[in-house]
């Protein structure tokens, strides 16, 4: 008896080993992934994140860029919750939401204090910048008798204004600030006879074939769907953008000049002079700098997956990634990433 109790515990303590043996292997670091500079010491990181409206663009990318950030790296854990290209500046910096996309323009107006913001959120970072460029869009209809933004507000004419909904977008926020640039008021609009429409895009095809607008402002990817769907009833042209507007919005509100190039929509033969807005991801100041970097690198040895989330995300490049912030600082994680792998001085 007492030999087959100890013939079992000679077995028992095989098996541990076996098992403690195998349980070493399989946690040993694969030799072909690239070697990580981030502190040895670093223990990972749960984090938050915000995107956009569920169904919207911006969740569906940011649910796909966080599994591919856990998927490479299984000591980051990202939760994914809605947010807005306005609001999600407000949430990162007051440490609501660890990560998440932004719009480095409206993070710059959240980090001073400027409208739409109440207060101050100088808590954001950027991490990345050059992601869904979103292209300023100025669409008359074709027998609007106007060639120039300028003449519009120089000769106080009564142009029926439509943009999207007042305080959630960004397209109405441009056109407020397009208003401050010239020193009109909506009220100036409505004396000269004109007047300021903000609504859903579900309406502007209607509202357009029916004239009860002449100009519409707008923001986004192009082509973009709403003008088309517009251009299928009324005949319309583009307005570029003036000099002086373009420079004044470059300068103080870190939008990029582009060229909607001629040809995109069947009814503009001609390339209109714009300006565009990327989107970024941006982190709260208090992340550590080692999730940042590792971030960073995780992007960098999967670029073409990552590139690959969306085709808005085609031109995206560590080269130029660091610039275009505006007054938000990069998060201290990725200036120095963008150093050590030299793409930045």
């Amino acid at each position: 008896m007492k030999k087959t109790i100890a013939l079992l515990l000679v077995v028992c303590m095989a098996l541990a080993l076996c098992a403690c043996g195998g349980t070493q292997e399989s946690a040993a670091p694969d030799s072909n992934a690239p070697e990580s500079n981030v502190s040895a010491d670093w223990m990972g990181a749960d984090l938050n994140g915000v995107a956009g409206a569920v169904g919207g663009g911006w969740y569906s990318t940011f649910a796909a860029f966080t599994e591919l950030l856990m998927e490479k790296e299984p000591l980051i854990s990202v939760r994914v919750s809605p947010g807005s290209g306005i609001g999600n500046s407000a949430t990162i910096s007051d440490g609501t939401y660890d990560i998440g996309w932004i719009y480095p323009p409206i993070a710059q107006l959240a980090y001073n204090g400027e409208a739409p913001y109440d207060g101050v959120y100088d808590g954001i970072r950027v991490i990345a910048t050059g992601l869904s460029p979103q292209i300023i869009e100025v669409i008359a209809r074709a027998d609007v008798d106007v060639e120039s933004i300028d003449e519009i507000f120089e000769n106080q004419m009564g142009i029926r204004w439509l943009t999207p909904n007042k305080g959630s977008t960004t397209p109405a926020l441009f056109f407020d600030i397009m208003l401050q640039y010239y020193g009109v008021t909506e009220d100036d609009i409505s004396s000269w006879g004109g007047s300021t429409t903000y609504t859903p895009y579900s309406d502007w095809a209607q509202l357009a074939q029916d004239g009860h607008i002449d100009i519409m402002f707008n923001q986004g990817s192009i082509p973009f769907s709403t003008t088309q769907e517009i251009a299928a009833n009324t005949d319309l042209k583009l307005l570029s953008l003036p000099a002086g507007l373009r420079e004044h919005l470059s300068q103080n509100y870190a939008l990029e000049e582009t060229v909607i190039p001629g040809g995109t929509y069947d009814f503009e033969p001609d390339d209109i002079e714009t300006l565009q807005m990327s989107s970024g991801l941006g982190c709260s100041a208090d992340l550590d700098n080692d999730t940042v970097y590792r971030i960073l690198e995780i992007i960098e040895a999967n670029l073409d997956e990552f590139k690959a989330i969306s085709p808005s995300f085609a031109d995206f490049s560590l080269e130029t990634a660091w610039q275009n912030t505006g007054d938000v600082p990069l998060h201290p994680g990725a200036e120095q990433f963008y150093k050590d792998h030299g793409y930045m001085e």
